[in-house]
């Protein structure tokens, strides 16, 4: 029995020592996790107008029935290639889990499901806040000062009115990880309704991610062989990754496999490196604000960077993308994205591909609107504005011109409407 005991701690205790240097390492380094593969690119995203788009009209209204449970309506209609539809969804918030379903008039549904397994005790970032803060008094530069905006002599501070409320800083965020994940598509159009189940593992230097869509273990293959299997594996799977090697940078990579029919499947694999240095100090104020004067807006994390590079490459398909962004301050942010197709000569492909696109944006904050805009070398140009009229009720107007059509440009303009009770 002793000997058996000293072989076992001859093997365990390498592993002990080396699972140690690494922890040691990881405190000297000061490593942090900077999110899961899919986020590789999320400062930028949110920045461009892209995903807040709209062509025609758009009313959404949203009711809490809760602190847990709200309801919401979505109207549009007025757009060129889509038909005015209607959105009805419910969602409910816990502790440990999420669900939220809609449904829209066409009868198509839709599902998802979060499961919170276990929530991390570190705070390494701060959910997103919107730019303007709920203050008793907000700087307006037609106004003359405000009595307790001006500066005061140190000896008679105390006897002083008290000074403007500053923005309140935001709670801190706890962030799950381990969450498993759930999303359903019914649709009446054929192939395409779908169902997805993910895996989300955020540790302190790392996170993992698994998924698999339309996973199905039991499809019957094409031409059954004789003494072969009578069933095969299909669907869409993939395993991503991103590990942070110093205090600055991360390297990850995402492998995905694709078999849509039994017999017939491919790979891709992608590789990425993302780049977010420490921040030097906090946050600066908009220079637009006189000395003295607090700032109307919502303090950021000291903890979050100023700047963000991230870069991804598909290795079988030969597709790259680059994107920097930057915070200049509580107002501004700047943002730069750059994707390039290339593949080599081949004699089945025929000729290579060389084709590429750039983007630049920006996003500027007031203390009641923020816009969004973005140019391209495609040839269009893009702008966002969402103007917030009052607590709850916010009117939003965008527009598009593609130049790349021809005839001095096609263009698009939206407006929408939200309204939450």
């Amino acid at each position: 029995m002793a000997e058996t005991t000293s072989v076992a701690h001859s093997i365990l205790a390498p592993v002990a020592a080396l699972a140690e240097s690494v922890s040691d390492f990881k405190k000297r380094q000061k490593l942090a996790c900077t999110g899961p593969f899919e986020n590789l690119h999320r400062e930028t995203k949110g920045v461009f107008p892209t995903l807040h788009l709209i062509q025609g009209a758009k009313f959404d209204v949203t009711s809490m029935m809760s602190q847990n449970f709200q309801v919401s309506h979505s109207f549009s209609w007025g757009a060129s290639q889509q038909p005015p539809s209607y959105h009805f969804s419910a969602g409910y918030q816990a502790k440990k889990y999420l669900l939220h379903g809609q449904v829209d008039d066409q009868g198509n549904l839709s599902a998802r499901g979060n499961y919170f397994w276990a929530y991390a005790p570190s705070t390494p970032a701060l959910p997103h806040l919107e730019p303007h803060a709920h203050t008793e008094h907000q700087y307006d530069p037609n106004l003359p000062p405000h009595p307790t905006d001006a500066p005061v002599d140190p000896a008679a501070s105390a006897a002083a009115a008290p000074a403007a409320q500053t923005p309140p800083t935001p709670p801190p965020f706890t962030k799950p990880s381990l969450t498993s994940k759930f999303q359903a598509q019914l649709t009446n159009t054929p192939g395409q309704s779908m169902v997805q189940y993910e895996h989300d593992w955020v540790g302190e230097t790392c996170a993992i991610n698994l998924k698999a869509i339309n996973p199905n273990p039991l499809d019957a293959p094409a031409a059954r062989t004789v003494g072969g299997p009578s069933t095969s594996t299909t669907g869409i799977f993939s395993v991503s990754g991103l590990q942070s090697i110093t205090s600055s940078v991360s390297v990850g990579a995402e492998w995905v496999y694709t078999r849509l029919r039994p017999g017939a499947g491919e790979s891709n694999t992608t590789v990425a490196v993302k780049w977010a240095p420490s921040s030097p100090g906090p946050v600066p104020a908009p220079p637009s604000l006189p000395a003295g004067f607090p700032s109307p807006y919502m303090p950021t994390n000291p903890a979050d960077p100023h700047q963000v590079f991230a870069a991804s490459y598909a290795l079988s398909q030969g597709v790259a993308q680059a994107s920097y962004w930057r915070r200049l301050n509580q107002r501004l942010e700047v943002a730069a994205d750059v994707q390039m197709l290339i593949t080599p000569n081949s004699v089945a492909g025929g000729p290579g591909r060389r084709e590429g696109i750039a983007s630049v944006g920006f996003k500027l904050d007031t203390v009641y609107a923020t816009m969004r805009g973005m140019l391209d070398t495609m040839g269009r140009v893009s702008a966002v504005l969402e103007e917030r009229m009052a607590p709850g009720l916010s009117f939003q107007v965008c527009g598009e011109i593609d130049y790349s059509k021809g005839g001095g440009g096609v263009g698009k303009v939206g407006l929408g409407f939200t309204l939450e009770a």
